[in-house]
């Protein structure tokens, strides 16, 4: 008789959420958009910047134009995080003025 393995799952868990949603109007300036609530840790991000420009984002850090790059219309996911205090964003496209949109998902 074959032996069923039951699968683990180690996901982090994440109960609250924190929404955004704004405009980066001042460009080569770094803005720090979401803030993680206090004794928790930032466990999984949605962003999507809907443009017009580009953006570059920062876990942790205060943002840089070397950082990851959202590009007009990209989005990005990702999960299994553990960002300990806040998400930088940075308009790196002079002239534009980028929107993001997104969910900060935290927890223990």
């Amino acid at each position: 008789m074959p032996v069923k393995v039951k699968p683990k799952f180690d996901f982090l868990f994440a109960d609250t959420s924190t929404p955004f949603d704004a405009t980066l109007t001042v460009p080569a300036t770094a803005e720090d958009l979401v803030t993680v609530p206090g004794g928790k840790k930032g466990r999984a991000i949605s962003i999507v910047n809907e443009g017009p420009g580009d953006v570059a984002v920062a876990f942790d850090a205060e943002a840089t134009a070397a950082d990851l790059l959202l590009m007009e219309g990209d989005a990005y996911d990702d999960a299994m995080l553990e960002i300990a205090t806040k998400v930088s964003f940075i308009n790196v496209t002079m002239g534009q003025s980028p929107r993001l949109r997104g969910i900060l998902w935290s927890g223990e």
